[in-house]
């Protein structure tokens, strides 16, 4: 029997020891890849940021609590997602404005460079703990060995490939997923037949709809808020936007929300043939009967689940070694760019092995500490919601309003019990902290 954790061990120290070749960037402007990218370019690298933990985990979710509803749900979200961000990227100046700068110093750019930090450091602890529970429920192996194979995967691909790697790689995994999970739902819509899904979903649900207009209003702003906060403070993403061409950057945006549309609704199509079929009632039960229902299924599922789990990470890792990256050039100006990508790497080795070991700690009480960064996605969102009204952007008060809400984020997590209803209450407080603030400009 082969021993995993030898195995691990080797490959750990191999990354260790030839940390300096699979880094073979020589500057930092060749780690972010700063060049001007065309249209299709630019189409994958909107798209990546999509492919989150919310992506993977919400669709099943709604589509239990409310049918067909959820359809509508994942139609209009890139909707407004798309009418939202088309008046943000117009502006080269609103980018600017909206991305932190160290070098200039002040308090609000270090909390802005926090608040993009904590984001990028929560999307990997919710990837980190869904890849833990995928293991031990589906694969019945340690939670330890899928969480180290996937941080090892995402450090050495996306941490140390830099920017190149995350737009090459990621581009690749997302094909892969886009192509299986349409092709899949087709086939097993053609092999059933349309009609034969609908009767069981109305015998199941006793409609084609469930649940009241109340509640589904509720799923579809927790979903729109958590994945606006996460898009918002990315800063793959902004930094993205910034190197499309600015003729193509609108329609890289347009192709990057239809294509996270159509595997929004192949993810629900996939969750309404699954309920047709099987006697499942809570999420964990229908992803169990994926893997029951037959082989070729299952690793469909499986494929397309890891895959966007470390496109997830790795956007996220990238982030947060830019970040680092900004705060060590304007700390050390007279080192060379070689020996800060250096610690830069070691930084990300460091980060990749705490998140991982947290991820897996916390694995088993998922649903209690994640209210908390639904609480944190939804206000950080909520400014950037501000701007259509206002027409710009103010980084001092994005870092007072969701600085305070990060703290407030606790509180609220705890005192509500249904989830549903943290985002809305938190974007709620959120707006008001903001109006104040604005008032007093």
């Amino acid at each position: 029997m082969v021993d995993w954790y030898i195995l691990l061990f080797i490959a750990f120290t191999l990354v260790i020891l030839f940390i300096d070749k699979i880094g073979s960037h020589r500057s930092v402007y060749e780690y972010t890849n700063k060049k001007e990218v065309g249209l299709s370019g630019g189409t994958f690298s909107l798209v990546i940021p999509y492919m989150t933990g919310p992506t993977f985990l919400l669709p099943f979710f709604f589509t239990l609590k409310g049918g067909a509803s959820s359809f509508f749900i994942f139609i209009v979200t890139p909707l407004i997602m798309y009418s939202i961000l088309r008046n943000m990227i117009n502006s080269q100046e609103r980018i600017a404005n909206i991305l932190p700068d160290q070098i200039t110093g002040g308090k609000e750019n270090v909390i802005t460079f926090l608040i993009f930090g904590i984001s990028s450091i929560g999307s990997i602890l919710i990837q980190t703990a869904l890849m833990a529970m995928l293991f031990k429920a589906f694969f019945h192996q340690p939670a330890i060995l899928g969480v180290f194979l996937l941080l090892t995967f995402s450090y050495v691909l996306f941490g140390l490939g830099g920017r190149e790697g995350v737009n090459r790689v990621g581009s690749l995994l997302l094909m892969g997923i886009l192509f299986v999970s349409s092709f899949t739902v087709l086939t097993l819509y053609l092999q059933t037949g349309t009609g034969g899904v609908y009767q069981q979903i109305v015998k199941t649900y006793d409609g084609i709809f469930n649940g009241s207009l109340g509640a589904n209003i509720l799923y579809f702003l927790t979903f729109i808020l958590v994945m606006s906060g996460q898009i918002f403070t990315s800063y793959y993403f902004w930094e993205s936007v910034q190197a499309i061409r600015p003729n193509h950057r609108i329609s890289a945006l347009k192709y990057s929300s239809f294509s996270w549309a159509a595997l929004l609704l192949s993810f629900t199509g996939f969750s309404i043939y699954l309920i047709a079929h099987t006697d499942t009632f809570s999420a964990l039960q229908l992803m169990e009967a994926v893997t029951q229902s037959n082989s070729i299924m299952s690793h469909i599922f499986i494929y397309a689940s890891i895959s966007m789990l470390a496109v997830g990470i790795g956007h996220s890792l990238y982030s947060m070694l830019a970040l680092y990256l900004r705060i060590l050039a304007a700390m050390q100006t007279q080192r060379s760019s070689h020996h800060t990508l250096k610690q830069t790497y070691l930084f990300g080795l460091i980060l990749m092995f705490f998140i991982g070991m947290a991820g897996i700690n916390l694995s088993a009480s998922f649903t209690e500490w994640l209210p908390y960064f639904v609480s944190f996605f939804s206000s950080a969102a909520v400014p950037f919601f501000y701007v259509l009204v206002q027409k710009r952007f103010s980084r001092r008060h994005f870092a007072l309003t969701v600085g305070m809400m990060s703290m407030a984020g606790f509180p609220i997590s705890s005192m509500i019990n249904e989830i549903w209803l943290v985002a809305p209450a938190a974007a709620v407080l959120t707006f008001v902290v903001h109006m104040i603030g604005s008032k007093f400009n």
